[in-house]
């Protein structure tokens, strides 16, 4: 199936951005629709609209999620209207639908649909002037901020875009599908949060390392490290120092219950041999336990005795060998299957954990 492509433009709406925005918007709009994308929009003027104006002038499509239940609300230049009836809630929609995002300068609404694109790793281009937002916030390897670009410029900022639209391969992992609460602390110190833009240094290295590349081989360049940023990518943390972190998916059928660990690793040498795995595992568990959770599940290669005994510490059997598993570099490894159910559990806590983990 061919799929068509569409670029979602964020920006103020009239009056919450100065003419030469417009011009802007217009000229980007002609160059997304000259290069076959469509655009969508919340279609209310503004921004929208000049983005609108330029994409149907050379014959391209326009999409407006409207606010409201009026299709009298959508402005000229619009292909289709949407009514959505969400008011401020049809972000949320705006923000997925499309393969990246260009946000203009606008106020309120816009920064809030800047910072959802930001939380959710979207391939995001930012253009102007942004006050509200810090260089810190921008620092995520799937955005760019362009300060101050001009109309003339508009095929090298949709060049830029389709950049990190390319490097910017999202995990397969639905929003909100987390089943462990986001923040959680032992009493040794050990805590799991979720994996933030701020944690990109932490897969660099860890991945890196000869001796993560030895089970593990991943090109550790922002475009491929940017897909851990996800629900269910946890860091661990040591008295709130990012360690190392931890990757897993669900079962889609909720019968079954069952969690599988896909990834493991504590970042630096340093750090290794000194159980921080083993307990921020142990954590883990717990909250898959208390979160109704009946089986976790773990696949680590039949020779990394390392991740083996982790495993087993925490309460890992083994139930299995799985030939010929998994592909690192150009030869094919066996991997042991190993389960945890709740009775499995290795010393475990008569306290649920606790929460409230401060991000440092």
């Amino acid at each position: 199936m061919t799929r068509r492509r569409a670029i979602a433009v964020l920006g103020g709406r009239p009056g919450n951005a100065g003419s030469d925005v417009l011009v802007l918007a217009e000229m980007i709009g002609k160059e997304l629709a000259q290069r076959g994308y469509g655009l969508v929009s919340g279609g209310e003027g503004g921004v929208a609209a000049a983005a609108n104006k330029g994409c149907q002038s050379v014959g391209g499509d326009t999409l407006a999620l409207l606010k409201w239940n009026r299709l009298a609300d959508a402005e000229e230049g619009t292909t289709w209207a949407l009514p959505t009836s969400m008011d401020l809630a049809r972000s949320n929609i705006l923000n997925w639908c499309g393969d990246g995002m260009i946000a203009f300068e606008g106020r309120y609404g816009t920064l809030t649909e800047i910072g959802l694109a930001l939380d959710t790793g979207r391939p995001l281009l930012v253009l102007g002037n942004h006050p509200f937002l810090t260089a810190e916030a921008f620092a995520a390897p799937t955005c760019r901020v362009v300060p101050d670009p001009r109309p003339e410029d508009a095929a090298k900022l949709v060049d830029l875009l389709e950049t990190l639209i390319a490097a910017g391969e999202q995990a397969s992992v639905r929003p909100g599908a987390a089943i462990v609460e986001d923040d959680q602390v032992d009493e040794s110190g050990i805590g799991l949060r979720r994996a933030i833009p701020e944690d990109l240094e932490l897969f660099r290295r860890t991945f890196a390392d000869g001796d993560v590349q030895a089970w593990r081989a991943l090109e550790p360049t922002d475009g491929v490290l940017s897909r851990f940023q996800h629900e269910r990518c946890l860091v661990m943390l040591e008295r709130n120092r990012p360690v190392g972190f931890l990757e897993y998916r669900t079962e889609a059928d909720p019968e079954f219950a069952h969690v599988q660990v896909e990834a493991l690793a504590v970042s630096d040498a340093a750090d290794r041999g000194r159980e921080i795995g083993t307990r921020a595992l142990r954590l883990f568990a717990e909250s898959v336990f208390a979160a109704d959770g009946h089986r976790i599940t773990a696949a680590p290669n039949a020779d990394n005795g390392a991740a083996v005994r982790c495993l087993e510490k925490v309460g890992f059997r083994q139930v299995g060998r799985m030939r010929a598993y998994e592909r690192h570099h150009s030869t094919w490894r066996d991997a042991l299957l190993m389960d945890l159910i709740p009775s499995d559990l290795a010393g475990r806590p008569s306290k649920p954990p606790q929460t409230a983990v401060e991000h440092g």
